[in-house]
């Protein structure tokens, strides 16, 4: 697996598409509205707006990638870092913020390579 991270509008999409190959068919496009990720596709992208849904809902984000690490071995997961700047005040935004960090930390640990942005300068970290 390839975890791709970086802050908002750092540019993690557009390294993928360029980088790996993607088209258009290969990405799921995650909101705050997806409930469910398709891990049949080759490229799950912004994994931090289906955690939100998910803490929403109750459930821990983490727990829906745990379940299909096999199917995501050769698969790209993008995820904006939202550990950065200042906490939340609202407790769902916060619970958020250290979902996300769960479930970064776990798709870190089970990834062949992590890939960071910054300023649109890809650097690789694992």
């Amino acid at each position: 697996m390839i975890l791709i991270i970086g802050g908002s509008y750092q540019g993690k999409l557009a390294f993928a598409r360029d980088r790996f190959g993607l088209s258009n068919s290969d990405i799921q496009l995650c909101d705050e509205n997806t409930e469910a990720i398709d891990f049949g596709k080759r490229c799950i992208a912004y994994a931090d707006r289906f955690a939100l849904n998910r803490v929403r809902a109750g459930e821990e984000p983490a727990d829906a990638f745990r379940a299909h690490l096999d199917e995501l071995r050769d698969g790209i997961v993008i995820a904006t870092d939202v550990s950065c700047g200042v906490v939340p005040v609202d407790p769902v935004l916060r619970a958020w913020r250290e979902a996300c960090g769960r479930m970064n930390n776990l798709l870190a640990s089970r990834a062949d390579e992590v890939w960071r942005l910054f300023c649109g300068i890809p650097q690789r970290i694992k």
